[in-house]
């Protein structure tokens, strides 16, 4: 979509210190299928940048400053457009219909059974085949005294990925103008009951995007309880406190440090779980602290979700690589990933993801940067 591009031009290098600010739009290639796709790249007057891709509404790149101000992109990226057609990694692209799993591919909403396309493991996850992440969006651009960004629009029909009822999704990534500060808004609105589960499927490193591993990461997370799960990680229905448990990171901790194998993380080991916040279901509300002690930056994570499945990129084996031609190895970054709990279709005791006719379900996640400092995160 170029109709904003005119507007875009306008907006740049306005900033104070002559530095270029505004919306900048271009070509990203085709799709194989013949769509032609745009990146959208966002600049804030202090020079942080946020770029995304029409196709699966993805971030391409996140930059930054460090300690020292040199900026960089902390969002772990792909080089060209078929590469994220490839990708079974979901970069940074929005996830549903519903992220997460969902035990033996059914639920039951309002008396009616509902049969979803199963997985070599009987499971559906992140909605099944076809999912949002590999579907060309359409985009508005905006700017507003205090940010810049695009409202992604997607219509799912009903029967798609054969979940009921007709969606129209709303997904806006939202810059900040005067601080480092992202955010990523959800609006979803439904013609029958159903259910949803949004999330952006981002990696982070905040010492670089192909920098190496997450060993000067420290992480501190407001959750104090986590979804029990079966041999096929679904929920059982049980929240456990994390205390004594490699998931408790309500005081400053390492994830890489933790990865040893055990019942909890597996063999070989890795962080793929689902972290309840402490806050009250749907108040928005700062759940995360990340810092980089070799960088010095510092992320900042306020959701209005009830929770995340944190990830620390198991699947990464190298094949892949970023912008920089750089290998992605295993636990090179991690995902933090805000959104309901996996399988709450079928779980009466927790937050409820359905949606109905006359609703709109909203949902939000700011991302800050900043320096850390000479204390490490605390919540």
């Amino acid at each position: 979509m170029r109709v904003h591009a005119l507007v875009a031009a306008a907006l740049l290098c306005a900033s104070a210190d002559g530095g270029c600010t505004g919306i900048a739009v271009q070509p990203f290639g085709a799709t194989a299928a013949g769509k032609a796709v745009d990146k959208v790249t966002l600049t804030n007057d202090r020079g942080m940048t946020l770029a995304y891709i029409d196709y699966g509404a993805t971030l391409v790149a996140a930059t930054v400053p460090d300690r020292q101000g040199r900026r960089d992109n902390v969002l772990l990226d792909l080089p060209d457009l078929a590469a994220y057609e490839r990708t079974k990694g979901k970069h940074a692209a929005i996830v549903g219909r519903y992220a997460g799993r969902i035990g033996n591919a059914t639920y039951t909403l309002d008396g009616r059974k509902v049969d979803l396309v199963p997985n070599a493991r009987g499971l559906t996850v992140h909605g099944g085949p076809d999912g949002y992440d590999k579907r060309v969006w359409q985009r508005r651009d905006f700017a507003d005294k205090a940010s810049i960004g695009s409202v992604y629009t997607l219509v799912s029909p009903d029967g798609d990925q054969r979940f009921p009822g007709r969606l129209t999704i709303d997904v806006t990534y939202r810059l900040q103008r005067a601080r480092n500060e992202f955010a990523i808004e959800y609006a979803v609105r439904t013609d029958a009951p159903t259910v949803v589960n949004l999330t952006n499927h981002g990696y982070f490193n905040l010492s670089g995007a192909g920098s190496g591993d997450l060993t000067s990461h420290l992480f501190c997370i407001a959750a104090g309880r986590y979804a029990v799960t079966d041999a096929k990680r679904v929920p059982t229905g049980e929240l456990a406190t994390v205390a004594g448990t490699a998931l408790d990171f309500r005081r400053p901790a390492g994830m890489t440090q933790r990865l040893q194998p055990s019942a909890l993380l597996g063999d070989p080991p890795g962080f793929d779980h689902s972290l309840v916040f402490d806050k009250p279901v749907g108040a928005l509300a700062r759940v995360a602290v990340v810092d980089d002690t070799q960088s010095g930056r510092r992320m900042e994570i306020y959701t209005s979700e009830p929770s995340v499945q944190l990830y620390s990129a198991n699947g990464f084996d190298g094949t892949e690589r970023g912008t920089r031609g750089k290998a992605y190895a295993k636990h090179d970054a991690f995902a933090f990933e805000t959104q309901h709990l996996p399988d709450s279709p079928n779980q009466p005791g927790f937050p409820s993801t359905v949606v109905r006719p006359g609703e709109v379900l909203r949902s939000v996640t700011m991302f800050r940067f900043g320096v850390a400092g000479n204390k490490t995160c605390s919540l």
